[in-house]
């Protein structure tokens, strides 16, 4: 039977997701990224690196945390919301989501207390880094535990691998929003003459992280889908299976965006036509892309713009994944599947 606040879960689980990668990968965005790149600057970069939206996105997660604990106790309880307040002691205290609720909050409230140690000083911006990741690992692993990963146990390897699939997706989609939101008005604070240097630099780091993402996504996503799709059957015949080959459909193209950006802009800006397997790539993308349209004055313009694109096709990867958690995998349905040939 369908939960009536299904779509409103499914809306909250979004923004919860957006939120929580956007997070995450904007930590591993000023680690990776952004650090090594503001010892170029003049300063520490402090100021500059403040602009990603830390705060708002914890106050913005505390508030979503809320509300899925609220429709989980109502869905759990079976009583309709006005008077869900009522069991929310007793979801907390004796439920395995109500515990990872609670360590959730308290890696939530960590990070809220490293942000403002961070502005005001006290710490580091090396050890404000690290703490932060720390801390963003600590979140990761808690939407893993209240996710389908759990179903087999808490500390498994499908929970382990999950984990990691949340930490690759993070750091590559929440990346983008990172690069696309702070790197861009950085770059108009960079004399011209530094600008490309600058620009390519950014690239040549983001896109090896993000590269070491996709390899890792790939092969947990394979893993996670043996793990609750046991059939082909199963795959295409059942409204998760046909989720998950919706957001298998839109993370190909963000992969094939990423490598225009690595193999086609970045050469361009360095001026690089080497003979190694990056220079054959890169002569091949110049080949393809240059015979449908001309090379564009503005490298700048047109990365930022196939980076504009790659994150708002992960906005779309991050729905499916919000829909596919209020979904039954297609393991838990299979004997009703043999009967209907509809795992609902």
């Amino acid at each position: 039977m369908t939960h009536p606040h299904l779509l409103l879960h499914i809306l909250v689980r979004w923004l919860d997701f957006i939120t929580l990668v956007a997070l995450l990968g904007g930590f591993t965005y000023r680690w990776f990224v952004w650090t090594p790149l503001s010892r170029r600057l003049e300063g520490s970069g402090r100021e500059t690196a403040g602009r990603l939206p830390i705060k708002t996105l914890l106050v913005i997660l505390s508030a979503t945390s809320l509300t899925d604990l609220v429709l989980r106790a109502s869905m759990m309880s079976g009583r309709p919301l006005p008077e869900v307040y009522s069991v929310l002691p007793l979801v907390l205290s004796k439920t395995h989501f109500g515990q990872v609720w609670a360590g959730r909050c308290a890696a939530i409230a960590f990070l809220a207390v490293v942000q403002l140690l961070g502005t005001r000083v006290v710490l580091g911006v090396k050890t404000t880094n690290i703490l932060s990741l720390i801390g963003g690992a600590v979140l990761g692993l808690a939407t893993t535990l209240s996710g389908h990963a759990a179903d087999l146990g808490s500390w498994t390897w499908t929970v382990l691998l999950d984990w990691g699939h949340v930490m690759a997706v993070s750091a590559w989609v929440g990346g983008l929003f990172a690069l696309r939101l702070h790197l861009r008005p950085v770059l108009a604070g960079v004399s011209e003459s530094e600008r490309r240097e600058f620009l390519a630099t950014a690239i040549r780091r983001f896109s090896t992280m993000a590269m070491t993402a996709v390899f890792g996504i790939l092969l947990t996503g394979v893993y996670n889908t043996y793990v609750h799709v046991h059939s082909l059957s199963l795959l295409s015949h059942t409204d998760y299976g046909r989720i998950l080959i919706l957001k298998w459909s839109l993370i190909i193209p963000m992969a094939l965006l990423g490598g225009v950006s690595r193999f086609y802009v970045l050469p361009i800006l360095e001026h690089r036509n080497e003979h190694s397997i990056a220079g054959i790539l890169s002569r091949a993308a110049r080949a393809v892309i240059e015979t449908v349209r001309t090379r564009p004055q503005n490298m700048e313009r047109l990365f930022f713009r196939l980076i504009l694109i790659e994150a708002l096709l992960g906005l779309m990867v991050l729905g499916c994944s919000a829909t596919i958690t209020q979904l039954p995998p297609p393991h838990k349905t299979s004997v009703g599947f043999e009967h209907s040939h509809h795992a609902m």
